[in-house]
């Protein structure tokens, strides 16, 4: 048995937590208002050509959070609808961690994370991170700046970054829209925690996996190169995304040096991607 009143943040759930999830929540209506970040009170027209994408406006997926044989927590990630960001319509994308009862005695967790994700170009154009992990509280908003090629924090700090830019979530959903054939090695500008990196992406084998949600047809893909957020671990991060169009993530393991952590794919609603008749 793991006492986790020894350790401020342990490991055993945050490795995957910001990856996944949080319990359901209902989805949120499309309007800018809804976040902290940048907005408008008018809402623009979509463009008239989108990528195809293999999610949209009410998707949700539900995970459970194990540790081993125990049930650590469960939370979702969640495409709640459109939001106008510096004149862009962009997918309101929201996860959020819950810890069960049991866990909650020891170490309660409430985390929630959001992103603003360019309908066009699927890269990142605000983030926001609020964290309630036991004791530690942290509240996190950057909006990424397309004129200025800078990630603008909520202190006033700027910091240079590459444009498109991805955070933690849009790297994510960028992954989700590639083919993701076994051998395909793909590269994304990340910023995360005050610094720019570079995401690799490894796709690995097929592989049939089952879990609570059903048993998929699936490609490992293996995310290196890693800083915090979504992609953050101690070990090695494992995820098998269904290897079909709708590209779900159906089961994901992190190992680090207690164990290991399992995200199962419990449930799933599919989203409406963007039509063509809604362009107009």
């Amino acid at each position: 048995m793991i006492d986790l009143r020894a350790n401020r943040r342990p490991p055993l759930l945050l490795p995957v937590l910001l990856l996944l999830l949080p319990l359901l929540y209902p989805a949120a209506t499309p309007a800018a208002a809804r976040d902290a970040g940048p907005g408008a009170t008018t809402f623009p027209a979509l463009p008239d050509s989108l990528p195809a994408v293999p999610f949209g406006p009410g998707e949700e997926l539900e995970f459970s959070i194990d540790y081993g044989p125990i049930n650590a927590g469960s939370g979702t990630l969640a495409v709640t609808g459109l939001v106008e960001t510096d004149g862009h319509v962009c997918y309101r994308i929201e996860s959020r961690a819950r810890s069960n009862s049991f866990f909650s005695a020891f170490y309660r967790v409430r985390d929630r994370v959001i992103s603003h994700v360019d309908v066009v170009n699927l890269h990142s154009r605000f983030f926001s991170k609020r964290l309630r992990e036991g004791d530690y509280r942290k509240n996190i908003t950057v909006h990424f700046d397309e004129a200025t090629r800078q990630a603008v924090y909520r202190d006033g700090r700027r910091l240079d970054i590459p444009w498109p830019v991805h955070d933690a979530l849009s790297a994510f959903y960028a992954v989700r829209a590639r083919s993701l054939r076994p051998g395909d090695v793909y590269y994304l500008d990340t910023h995360s925690s005050r610094r720019n990196y570079q995401l690799k992406v490894v796709v690995h084998r097929r592989e049939t996996i089952k879990v609570p949600a059903g048993t998929f047809d699936c490609v490992l893909v293996e995310p290196v190169n890693m800083g915090e957020g979504l992609f953050k671990h101690e070990g090695q991060l494992l995820i098998w995304v269904s290897d079909d169009a709708r590209r779900l993530p159906v089961l994901m393991k992190s190992k680090v040096k207690v164990g290991a952590i399992d995200a199962s794919l419990k449930a799933y609603r599919l989203g409406r991607p963007l039509a063509a008749e809604e362009r107009r």
